[in-house]
């Protein structure tokens, strides 16, 4: 993860996520946004990248309501921060050690691909169809992809034998056409 120094706390959110909770952060994003008074075309990116990520923490962390009690510091968390022209999203939640090796290669596979390919991609995955138990088929990292101005940051931290914490960071530039060339 990137550490940026004269960041600005836009949303900051640890604890667990409900459909409601992701209403109010968005509503809270909404004033912030109004705030500012930046253009609706990047707000509607930084929207999406946003639900994107709240999304999987709440259909992923649905496996966990009754499976297991985390430690106070693997919540799910989402941060949204300011630094400039540039929106640095970051969520944060537990995931199964045995979902690693597929999480990480849709991942690695879009942070090598071009604007053309994550379009080609995108298509592909739409046509065949492939969508996984859990409801997607990497359609929202490809998504996420196409609006991040750079490669999409990801790590795991393992918490124990069955259980790892995962954090996914992404990057919005202001007034950046396509900068994945």
């Amino acid at each position: 993860m990137h550490e940026y120094r004269n960041m600005e706390d836009l949303i900051n959110y640890a604890g667990p996520l409900k459909y409601d909770t992701i209403g109010h952060l968005i509503h809270e994003l909404k004033d912030k946004v109004s705030d500012m008074g930046l253009k609706l075309v990047l707000y509607k990116k930084i929207l999406l990248v946003m639900i994107e990520s709240l999304e999987n923490i709440l259909k992923y962390n649905e496996h966990f309501k009754e499976k297991t009690v985390l430690k106070k510091k693997y919540l799910p968390k989402f941060n949204l921060q300011r630094l400039d022209d540039r929106f640095i999203l970051t969520s944060s939640n537990a995931v199964l050690n045995s979902d690693i090796p597929e999480i990480t290669n849709k991942l690695t596979l879009i942070n090598n691909l071009d604007s053309e390919g994550l379009k080609k991609l995108y298509k592909d995955t739409i046509t065949n169809g492939q969508f996984s138990h859990k409801g997607g088929a990497g359609l929202g990292f490809i998504e996420i992809a196409k609006i991040s101005s750079e490669k999409i940051i990801f790590s795991f931290e393992p918490i124990n034998k069955n259980l790892s914490y995962y954090m996914l960071q992404v990057v919005i530039e202001e007034d950046l056409q396509d900068s994945r060339h």
